[in-house]
């Protein structure tokens, strides 16, 4: 029997979810986010190449002028320099002891995105590119002391992509927003951030409804929180997009098995078995199957379907163990302690890249072709920049960035 009935929309507020999460996520985040760095702090140790200082009083004039400077080192080519540049100048200006300094900070960076937008809407990927990259760096560095620029970078990364897909109308610009945001999620999630990741994943797939990397993320935080017929909802979606995406088959075969579907997530766990090509997600396929026999039939299926397993992957040491405690169960104590010292002699413990470990972990190769694809759509896009930077300035009105 189900806890409790799903919402049928879950495009809707994810407000189940914030009262699940909020203070969780949050003290995950900080307790595991890493010590902020010199670099990330701006204002201790040495001055970054702005030569700024955090919270030191700068002129709307020369910020307009640093972050032109920062844009046109960004469309030279110097993905190194401008990012960090960026930080500088954020973390300097944008201090969070005084809320109002971010409204300066916006109100100035919109300006000459205001002059350079009208001269090409082309230019705002890049630019959004560049946010998301200071955002992912500083996320890297530790957030601790710097959480005004933090949420300010990551908010114009988003809300210029945003921007770029509502004023281009075009599917390939809806594409550029929707993996964009994507992978703003998957930092988020990365800093144990569910309730703004999801949002973050939802908005993707209102976009691009295609999005494989936003759909399982999606379906991965409700399946999390206990949200199976969610969970199903989206993952029955992806495999419209990629019948054969292995992991979504995996993740619908355990949702369905916990609403006592157990034919189908079968029947899905057999298919992944069958696989020609395996990889970390089919042992796991074998130890779930395994595990939905019940009785004495169903003791023997499982032990055959890991002695198979065993067979295919000999280094998996949880197959081994759960195959010792099915003979163990069926009075055959013997052969279990034999078949646990063997794995012990022969296999090292490896949790890191185990199958289970890969499920329940955010693995960083769930977004790295949504950052190939960003990177490549940026690079396309710098000598735009370039032209629109080194164009007279223009007044234009209204970015549609959020203040």
């Amino acid at each position: 029997m189900r806890a409790r009935t799903e919402r049928k929309q879950f495009g809707e507020p994810l407000a189940w979810l914030a009262a699940a999460l909020w203070l969780w996520a949050g003290q995950i985040a900080w307790a595991q986010g890493p010590a902020a760095s010199t670099e990330a702090r701006g204002g201790t140790g040495s001055l970054g190449s702005l030569g700024l200082k955090a919270g030191a009083e700068i002129p709307p004039a020369k910020i307009q002028e640093l972050y032109r400077k920062i844009l046109s080192d960004w469309s030279a080519g110097q993905a190194d320099r401008a990012p960090d540049e960026l930080i500088e100048l954020e973390t300097a200006v944008a201090v969070d002891t005084d809320a109002r300094t971010r409204k300066v900070l916006l109100k100035e960076e919109q300006a000459v995105i205001h002059q350079v937008g009208t001269t090409d809407l082309e230019v705002l990927v890049p630019i959004a590119v560049l946010h998301h990259e200071a955002y992912r760096r500083l996320l890297e560095r530790g957030i601790r002391g710097h959480a005004l620029a933090l949420g300010h970078t990551r908010n114009m990364a988003k809300d210029l992509a945003l921007l770029y897909s509502e004023q281009s109308g075009s599917e390939g610009a809806k594409l550029v927003a929707s993996r964009l945001v994507t992978s703003l999620g998957g930092l988020l999630l990365q800093s144990a951030q569910q309730l703004p990741a999801a949002e973050m994943f939802q908005k993707a797939i209102e976009l691009d409804g295609r999005n494989i990397a936003a759909l399982l993320a999606l379906s991965t935080v409700y399946e999390k929180n206990a949200q199976a017929e969610t969970a199903v909802r989206l993952l029955r979606q992806t495999l419209e997009v990629e019948p054969a995406n292995a992991e979504a088959r995996l993740r619908l075969a355990l949702n369905l098995k916990r609403l006592d579907q157990d034919a189908e997530a079968g029947k899905l766990l057999a298919g992944l078995m069958a696989d020609k090509e395996a990889s970390w997600v089919t042992p796991l396929a074998y130890q779930e199957l395994a595990r939905l026999g019940d009785g004495k039939k169903g003791e023997a299926e499982a032990e055959k379907v890991l002695r198979q397993g065993i067979e295919r992957f000999p280094d998996d040491l949880r197959l081994r163990i759960q195959l010792a405690a099915a003979l163990d169960r069926r009075g055959a104590p013997g052969e279990a302690t034999a078949l646990i010292e063997k794995a012990l002699a022969t296999s090292a413990p490896r949790e890191a890249g185990a199958s289970r470990y890969l499920y329940n972990a955010v693995r960083a190769d769930e977004f790295a072709t949504t950052r190939t694809f960003l990177d490549e759509n940026s690079k396309s896009r710098l000598q735009v920049l370039a032209q629109a930077l080194s164009a007279p300035p223009s007044d234009a009105v209204g970015t549609g960035v959020a203040p």
